[in-house]
């Protein structure tokens, strides 16, 4: 059942999607609700199954349209709303 929700997820749905969901998995866990622990790219990348430099570049495009906020050690989910339609694609 795992191995084909797996491969559900990385045929059916983008990078960004992936990576939107797993930051709304993870914000949704934390503490405070909206703070990421902090996951390195690297292992954001080996989740995802893709790599850190597509990991990094879509982190800075979710920055950039106000999605979420990175600093060191933490990513703030600043739109819920917004990283959830991202998560549908």
């Amino acid at each position: 059942r795992h191995l084909v929700n797996l491969v559900d997820e990385l045929s059916l749905h983008t990078v960004q999607g992936r990576l939107a969901r797993l930051l709304l998995e993870q914000a949704a866990a934390a503490e405070r609700g909206e703070v990421v622990p902090a996951l390195t790219q690297a292992e954001m990348a080996a989740q995802l199954g893709t790599v850190r430099e597509m990991v990094a570049r879509t982190l800075k495009s979710f920055e950039v349209l106000g999605l979420l906020r990175m600093e060191r050690g933490a990513i703030t989910v600043l739109d819920r709303a917004g990283l959830a339609t991202q998560a549908e694609h």
